[in-house]
């Protein structure tokens, strides 16, 4: 039986092994990988997507196909924007903010209203990567994310992001050198430490669809120093990870990474090697996690 010219499986199939092919590895070696990666899958389930008689569904299936496409090389998305939209996405829990400042909560659903932010409860985070640039001076000075979503009912054509400064201010931090998508929107709270902006989609997804997009943030004169990098995610998500460099000159005396969600806040020192630090997490969420650094005088 052939593939019809349509049939998005079949893509994903032929693509897949396209790219098993192209590297020269062996199911079994490339299964051998993902078990290590903390990816665990089955002879017969590799072979299965790679024969199209099956296509991967699910959350735990498409974290799969996230390793795969890092292990064989391949830009995140590459296979999964070939699959079918899945009847078998699963549930995700209502959107909850992070935050447990009484007046950040209150001020980030102002900033969503006065953003007019489409609801964000359809939205799955599958991965979020943050690289925090650390400038001579030893406050952060760019920020690059990468994120990529899924849609599990309706359509997303948009989605909103929230900052919040170290303190008050009357500037706010510049996103810039957007890729798959544009600002649309943005927003300065009246009372000075949060700021919000919507990022529409080059191209809105369908339930079961994955979107990839990327941008960076720069922080103008007159923007309080800072000397943290944060990720704060108001629900499950399958990666995170908050990735700190520093210039050559600005090595931090000391290093603290921090995790807080509901029922605990863990703090830990760590110390810089090769000039930079991160921490990763899997099925983090909701919660702030994030890194902090300073100089002793």
């Amino acid at each position: 039986m052939t593939n019809r010219p349509d049939d998005r499986s079949g893509a994903f199939a032929a693509a897949l092994r396209a790219a098993i092919s192209e590297r020269g590895v062996t199911l079994a070696r490339l299964q051998s990988q993902l078990k290590d990666d903390g990816n665990p899958v089955s002879m017969a389930t590799l072979s299965y997507w790679r024969s199209g008689d099956r296509q991967p569904e699910g959350a735990q299936s498409l974290s799969v196909v996230e390793g795969i496409e890092d292990r064989l090389g391949l830009h995140r998305g590459h296979l999964a924007s070939l699959l079918l939209p899945s009847a078998r996405l699963g549930p995700i829990a209502p959107p909850r903010l992070p935050f447990d400042e009484e007046r950040e909560q209150r001020e980030t659903e102002e900033t969503l209203q006065a953003l007019r932010a489409a609801p964000q409860d359809a939205l799955r985070d599958l991965s979020t990567h943050v690289t925090v640039f650390v400038g001579a001076d030893g406050a952060a000075e760019k920020t690059v994310m990468r994120s990529l979503v899924q849609s599990t009912r309706g359509t997303i054509a948009e989605v909103p992001l929230i900052d919040v400064a170290p303190m008050e201010t009357d500037v706010m931090s510049v996103i810039s050198d957007v890729v798959g998508g544009h600002v649309d929107r943005e927003y300065l709270h009246p009372g000075r430490l949060l700021s919000g902006v919507v990022i529409a989609l080059d191209e809105p997804i369908a339930p079961g669809g994955t979107t990839l997009f990327e941008f960076a943030e720069t922080f103008p004169p007159g923007y309080p120093p800072r000397q943290s990098a944060w990720h704060a995610t108001s629900r499950q998500a399958r990666e995170s990870l908050v990735w700190v460099r520093f210039h050559p000159d600005a090595l931090p005396t000391w290093c603290e990474e921090y995790v807080e969600t509901d029922d605990e806040y863990v703090s830990t020192m760590r110390s810089v090697r090769s000039g930079s630090v991160h921490l990763a997490r899997h099925g983090f969420g909701p919660g702030i996690m994030g890194i902090r650094w300073g100089y002793d005088e």
